[in-house]
C-alpha cells in the first residue's frame, strides 16, 4: 500500500488528545456475554503493529535531444504527403512524425544534460507482530521489499509528470508555427515524451528503511526504526520476514499455535491495518493505529506454484493487512496473511492466503529467534479473564503489574479505568 506510515503518524501526534483509548469495555459484561472475538481482540491487539517500508532515492531527468533521424522524419513526412500516403496538411504530417518516433524512441530522442535532479521518497504500509519482548517482529517478505522496477517507477513518477508536461508544451509551441495543435496531437506528444523519460530517467542512491508505529499509554505515536534480520521469498514463495527493533523490553507478544490442528470449517481471525482505513482522511489519525479484526472460515489447504502450502480463509482482508497474524479461536497464531486470489488484475478481498505457522517456526529457528509469550502478555491475558468475569479487584492488581512491566502499554489504562469505575 503506497503512503508513508510516518505521514499518518505525524498527523496523529498533531491531534493528540482527540481519540479515547481503545480496548476498554463500555459495560461490565457477564462471562457469557464475552464473544470469542471480543476476548481474542483484547488479548492480541497490543502485539499487532502498523509497519512501514520507505524508499528514498535521487531522480535525475535528462533533457531529450532530437537525433538526426528525428529531424529526417519531417522531410520523410513531406515525401509521404507528396506521394499521397499521408494527407497534405501539416497537422497530419506532424502527427505521423510523433507516432513514428514513439514506436522507437531511442532512435529519435537521445538523452542530453541533466535538467532536473530531486530526492524523492515513496512508502508502503503493512502489518507486523511482536514475537519476543525484546523486539523481534514477524511480517511478510513483500512487506520489507518491493520489486526494483516498481520502486523505480514510483520514485520516477514523483518527478516525471512535470518534465513530460514541460516537454510536451515546448514541442507543441515550436510546432505551432507550422500547424495548429489539437487534443490528438497533444496526446501523441505526451506519449512520445512519456516513453522517452521512462527509458532515460536515472535513479541513484536508493535507500530502503523499515519502521514501526509504536503507540504509548497516552495514544501518542512514535516512529521507531526496524532492522531486517531475515527474509524468505515473495509470494508464491515462503513470504516471511523477521525484523528487530533495538533497545526494546517488555513488549507484548503473541503465542504461536499449530496449523496441523486447523480443520476445514474452523473459524479463523485476521488482525491488521487495512489500507482503506490507514489512508482514509475522514478518520482521526491516531485511531488508525488500532488493528482491525476480521473473521471467516478456513476453506482448504492449497499449494503455490513454488510448492509452498498455504491456507485459504474466507475472511475479508485488504492491502495493508499483509503480514498480519491469523488466529484460531484459542487466540494462538496459526499463520500469517500473505495474499489474496487475483481476479481480472485485482484481489478478491473476501478470500485470503495464509502462510502456515509451521513454516514461520522453521524460519524463526533458522534465524535463531525463539518466540516467547512475554510476561507482560501472560499477566495481561489473565487480567482480561478476570475483568470479563467480573473479578475487578483481581484484574486491577494484574493490570497495574502490566503497567509496571510495560509503562507504554496502549490498552491497559482503559481497562484500569473501567475496572475502577465498576468497583465504585
Amino acid at each position: 500500500m503506497r503512503k508513508s506510515i510516518a505521514t499518518a503518524a505525524a498527523a496523529g501526534i498533531a491531534l493528540a488528545g482527540v481519540t479515547a483509548l481503545q480496548g476498554s469495555a463500555l459495560a461490565s459484561p457477564k462471562p457469557r456475554d464475552v464473544a470469542v472475538a471480543t476476548m481474542l481482540a483484547a488479548k492480541t491487539s497490543p502485539a499487532v503493529q502498523a509497519i512501514g517500508l520507505d524508499y528514498t532515492g535521487t531522480v535525475m531527468v535528462p533533457q531529450p535531444v532530437p537525433t538526426k533521424a528525428f529531424e529526417e522524419l519531417f522531410a520523410k513526412a513531406e515525401r509521404h504527403a507528396e506521394a499521397g500516403r499521408l494527407p497534405a496538411d501539416q497537422q497530419s504530417q506532424l502527427k505521423w512524425v510523433l507516432r513514428t518516433a514513439a514506436k522507437n524512441v531511442t532512435k529519435y530522442l537521445a538523452p542530453g544534460k541533466t535538467v532536473e535532479k530531486a530526492t524523492v521518497s515513496t512508502g508502503f504500509t503493512c502489518t507486523g507482530w511482536w514475537i519476543t519482548p525484546d523486539g523481534y517482529m514477524v511480517t511478510g517478505q513483500h512487506c520489507v521489499a518491493q520489486p526494483d522496477a516498481q520502486v523505480r517507477e514510483l520514485l520516477a513518477d514523483a518527478v516525471l509528470p512535470k518534465a513530460i508536461k514541460g516537454n510536451q508544451q515546448s514541442f507543441l509551441k515550436q510546432m505551432s508555427r507550422f500547424a495548429q495543435s489539437d487534443d490528438a496531437m497533444a496526446q501523441l506528444a505526451e506519449t512520445l515524451f512519456t516513453s522517452y523519460h521512462h527509458k532515460n530517467v536515472r535513479l541513484t542512491g536508493v535507500k530502503r528503511e523499515h519502521h514501526v508505529a509504536v503507540q504509548d499509554a497516552d495514544g501518542a505515536i512514535t516512529i521507531r526504526n526496524l532492522n531486517l534480520v531475515a527474509e524468505g521469498s515473495r509470494w508464491p514463495g515462503e513470504d516471511f520476514a523477521l525484523l528487530k527493533m533495538e533497545e526494546a523490553s517488555g513488549l507484548p507478544t503473541l503465542s504461536l499455535g499449530n496449523d496441523d490442528d486447523v480443520r476445514v470449517g474452523d473459524h479463523l481471525y485476521i488482525s491488521g491495518f487495512p489500507g482503506i482505513t490507514m489512508l482514509d482522511p475522514a478518520l482521526d489519525p491516531r485511531s488508525k493505529f488500532y488493528p482491525s479484526l476480521t473473521d471467516g472460515a478456513y476453506n482448504v489447504k492449497r499449494t503455490s506454484t513454488m510448492s509452498v502450502p498455504y491456507l485459504q480463509v474466507q475472511a475479508p482482508a485488504y492491502g495493508g493487512n499483509s503480514g498480519g497474524p491469523v488466529f484460531g479461536e484459542d487466540g494462538k497464531v496459526i499463520g500469517m496473511l500473505t495474499a489474496g486470489p487475483q481476479l481480472d488484475g485485482g484481489t478478491a478481498e473476501t478470500a485470503s492466503y495464509v502462510l502456515p505457522v509451521s513454516i514461520i517456526r522453521k524460519k524463526l529457528a533458522a534465524a535463531g529467534a525463539r518466540p516467547v509469550l512475554a510476561e507482560t502478555s501472560q499477566i495481561y491475558d489473565s487480567a482480561l479473564e478476570d475483568f470479563f468475569a467480573g473479578r475487578y479487584d483481581t484484574a486491577l492488581d494484574k493490570f497495574h503489574r502490566v503497567q509496571e512491566l510495560y509503562p507504554a502499554h496502549p490498552y491497559v489504562g482503559g481497562f484500569i479505568a473501567d475496572a475502577e469505575k465498576a468497583l465504585r
